[in-house]
């Protein structure tokens, strides 16, 4: 799902960014936050392992017509940038897939005195106790069980979260924690719509369910319309970002 434009323009407006500076989009993936914030920096880099993410990103400004937007092909380890030379370090729903204490202090290392990272993120669709939702859930843990895709999560993570929250890694790492801002938004699912959001999961992807995608796809289906004939699942998201500053 995009990032609706209110939690943009507050994030723009509160990170300072006036169509100047340089903006650093870690882990980026298709480069939804690039650009939708690129008309707020006069750079933007977008950065991720995946050369196939890269690579969407490179076409899709191609595509627009923008021309701001430089594409790396890198791991946020390994990201080969100047220290002090960002004005906004934003991740989109990616931080937890990172080795957050190090991700953390890299992140403090590249920002200006005085600048901001910015942590993305928004609720998943089987969050919640509405009937399909618990389906979806159902189906989303079945299958994982079937494939063996739970060995993608790396043990502990859960634990690992709870004991240190993505914020308190900041504040270690040396960041003043700025706050949290939420934006809900109302959207309505279909069965195909879902399917489409869960195919695009690390741990439901066509790669990890390899030949049985059609018979996750009939299933999950089923499940959906047993729970709402009509095939509109209404979810409240919420989206949210976590802001830190670097001490000017």
């Amino acid at each position: 799902m995009p990032y609706p434009r209110s939690l943009i323009d507050d994030l723009a407006a509160r990170a300072g960014a006036d169509g100047a500076g340089r903006l650093l989009d870690l882990a980026c993936g298709t480069g939804q936050l690039s650009f939708a914030l690129h008309g707020c920096f006069g750079e933007v880099w977008a950065a991720d392992q995946e050369p196939d993410m890269a690579d969407t990103v490179r076409a899709k400004a191609k595509a627009a017509g923008i021309g701001n937007i430089r594409v790396l092909t890198s791991a946020a380890e390994n990201l080969a940038a100047p220290e002090q030379s960002f004005d906004l370090i934003a991740i989109g729903n990616a931080f937890h897939r990172l080795h957050r204490e190090t991700i953390a202090a890299i992140v403090f290392r590249r920002l200006r005195p005085g600048r901001c990272a910015a942590l993305v993120w928004s609720d998943s669709p089987w969050v919640g106790e509405a009937p399909w939702q618990r389906a979806l859930s159902a189906v989303k843990q079945r299958w994982m069980a079937r494939t063996g895709a739970g060995d993608r999560v790396p043990p502990g993570y859960d634990l690992a979260r709870r004991e240190r929250p993505d914020l308190g890694i900041l504040r270690d790492t040396g960041f003043g924690i700025v706050g949290r801002y939420e934006f809900l938004t109302a959207h309505e699912w279909t069965p195909d719509t879902l399917l489409g959001f869960m195919l695009s999961t690390s741990v439901l992807s066509h790669a990890a369910l390899g030949e049985r995608v059609a018979g996750f796809g009939a299933d999950l289906r089923r499940e959906l319309t047993a729970c709402e004939p009509a095939c509109r699942m209404r979810q409240t998201i919420r989206f949210a970002y976590d802001l830190a500053r670097r001490p000017g």
